[in-house]
């Protein structure tokens, strides 16, 4: 007897009522990360469940293996057998929960099967978060003169991340010319409330990261784009408040408590890895094996190492950090694939420049600060990569419609 076809167009009834509520789920917990961990991680756990169901109601026909499996599991197994040589092996086994984060991959690649599903993700987290930069805007106080960090929902650094992140994937689409009507108003609308919320954060790592962002949009999509980001760039130290014309002038400064900091976390955790350059120590709190090295500026400095770089040396050890850098170079190559297969597409095109732009910002935020760790950070960081494969395999996928 012949197998029912199971592939998104002649899917049966419960099949396709999973799929359509996997997908509403993982929309609801990467658009939730503005305001609310809980929702989105109550979320997630949901949108996992309903994927074991789909799966076993299809006999894993419904799976859809990607390029990225293999580092997926080599990276989790690094992952699991750190933490069994860490000095809190049960503190790195709990952290270790951060590898459900994958499961957005995997969510969105079972979930999304048409333009339409493409465009919900896209459009409801960059509206959700522009909708909340824009009513965190009255929420801006000032204290002794000074203009207080936007950060109503979420803390300060968080908030710049993902407003970063949504700049990067709604700009590609402002740009686009072939845009046009109330969307066009709308985008620009969005990138307008999204950007002034950026600015009001004064998270610095991020305000670098938007920029190499848009400088990857410039190389990537449209030249124009950097002669914009250099306007951009002179408009704001010319006319915005000396609060955050002072934020931008320290960005390099060596002699500034936080950047000095930074330096010692860099320096120190070099010392650190080199001492245990195996196995490291775990995804734990580094805090108290720190200071057995440096006296710290300040409370805050140490319990993790504000770099992604420096963090996976120190937690996972040479090996763990190798799979997770072979992971981070395959997912690179990925959306640079996505990008020449669907460069003349509005949709399809944009998006997928949008999560390289916004992986390149993600990256240069990680710089500074330790934004892999960030739960909400991270699910934007998945999703974004959720996307980019299941544009690169759209068209194969049955009832997928490609427009220009």
């Amino acid at each position: 007897m012949t197998e029912p076809d199971t592939s998104p167009a002649q899917e049966i009834p419960p099949q396709h009522w999973l799929r359509n509520a996997v997908f509403w789920l993982a929309v609801v917990s990467s658009s939730a990360v503005a305001f609310s961990v809980a929702i989105s991680s109550v979320t997630m756990g949901l949108a996992i469940g309903l994927w074991l169901i789909g799966l076993l109601w299809s006999r894993g026909r419904s799976f859809t293996p990607t390029p990225l499996d293999l580092l997926f599991l080599a990276y989790a197994v690094a992952e699991l057998a750190v933490a069994c040589f860490s000095p809190e092996p049960m503190h790195a086994l709990v952290n270790a929960k951060r590898l459900f984060l994958f499961s957005f991959v995997y969510l969105l690649s079972y979930a999304v099967s048409d333009r339409k599903k493409l465009a919900l993700v896209v459009g409801i987290f960059v509206a959700v978060t522009a909708v909340i930069s824009f009513v965190e805007f009255f929420s801006l106080s000032l204290a002794r003169g000074h203009f207080q960090r936007l950060s109503l929902f979420q803390m300060v650094l968080t908030e710049g991340g993902i407003k970063m992140i949504a700049l990067l994937l709604a700009l590609p689409f402002l740009f686009d010319r072939r845009l046009t009507g109330k969307w066009r108003w709308l985008t620009l609308l969005s990138v307008i409330f999204l950007f002034i919320g950026l600015v009001l954060t004064q998270t610095r790592s991020s305000w670098l990261g938007l920029v190499g962002g848009l400088i990857t949009l410039g190389f990537v999509k449209d030249r124009k784009i950097l002669i914009a980001l250099v306007v951009l760039i002179i408009v704001f130290l010319l006319v915005a408040p000396a609060d955050f014309r002072s934020r931008a002038a320290t960005i390099f400064d060596p002699a500034k408590t936080s950047n000095l900091t930074r330096i010692h976390m860099v320096e120190t955790g070099w010392k650190m890895f080199m001492d245990h350059p195996l196995a490291g120590y775990g995804d734990i709190d580094l805090r108290k094996y720190y200071i057995a090295y440096i006296v710290p500026l300040d409370d805050a400095e140490g319990g993790h190492l504000h770099n992604n770089v420096m963090m996976l040396l120190v937690t996972l050890g040479i090996a763990g950090f190798s799979a997770v850098m072979a992971l981070f170079i395959r997912i690179g190559g990925m959306m640079l694939s996505a990008i020449r297969k669907t460069r003349d597409l509005l949709l399809e095109g944009n998006v997928a420049i949008g999560c390289f732009s916004a992986y390149i910002g993600f990256h240069i935020n990680g710089l500074f600060e330790w934004n892999y760790g960030d739960h909400e950070i991270a699910v934007l960081l998945w999703t974004t990569v959720g996307l980019s494969l299941v544009i690169l395999r759209s068209a194969s996928m049955p009832g997928w419609e490609r427009h220009s």
